[in-house]
């Protein structure tokens, strides 16, 4: 799984929360903004946003994992590792969020 993979619904649900496109979206972070500070800036709740994308992202994946037959211990330590990237990448952006993915076993095997 790439970092891109990682993050397949956090760029749609965070626009449609904020009611942009997620090309508009895209363009602001690429400029320097997190998903937290536009969020923010649109008076909305950034831990409800948070929680929004891991919720999106955090079903298929652990729904995936255990298709493949991974048992529960390790599904559980993927599902917490996804939460850490994904916080990361709504608060500080994709940069740091990949640094976090660098180190944990979220990286491709």
């Amino acid at each position: 799984m790439t970092s891109q993979e990682a993050a397949m619904y956090a760029i749609p649900t965070a626009a449609q929360i904020l009611g942009v496109t997620p090309a508009a979206l895209e363009a602001a972070l690429e400029h320097g903004e997190t998903i937290r500070s536009l969020t923010i800036a649109c008076g909305h709740d950034p831990d409800l946003m948070t929680e929004a994308i891991v919720d999106a992202e955090t079903a298929d994946v652990v729904a995936l994992a255990d298709i493949a037959g991974f048992g529960p211990d390790a599904i559980a330590e993927f599902a917490r590792e996804l939460r850490a990237y994904l916080v990361a990448f709504v608060s500080d952006g994709q940069h740091v969020a990949d640094r976090l993915f660098e180190t944990r076993t979220l990286q491709p095997v």
